[in-house]
């Protein structure tokens, strides 16, 4: 390969992420990973479980009265997570 084939590693792994379309699965780990800071820490401290499945985040809490409060937040946090990837990454919350 000659020297002006070369290309920045970061150019080939972003390419090699789209084409082989891991960025959704990449952004719904990363909700995961971010669900502290998104949902702040005292609902953090409530959440069980969670994961995404066909862009639907599944939030699993410890609390029914919690529960029934996100449920009525839902629309706020999920601007929040999109927000946070300047695209739609989640299209809905289930909390169980």
């Amino acid at each position: 390969m000659k020297k002006q084939d070369a290309l920045p590693i970061g150019d080939i792994i972003s390419q090699f992420i789209s084409e082989k379309n891991f960025g959704q699965k990449l952004d719904e780990t990363q909700v995961m990973r971010l669900w502290p800071r998104i949902a702040g820490e005292t609902v953090n401290s409530y959440t069980q479980s969670m994961y995404v499945h066909n862009r639907t985040l599944y939030v699993r809490l410890s609390s029914a009265v919690l529960r029934n409060e996100l449920t009525m937040l839902r629309n706020e946090l999920l601007t929040r997570i999109n927000a946070e990837f300047g695209h739609r990454v989640i299209d809905n919350i289930i909390f169980r």
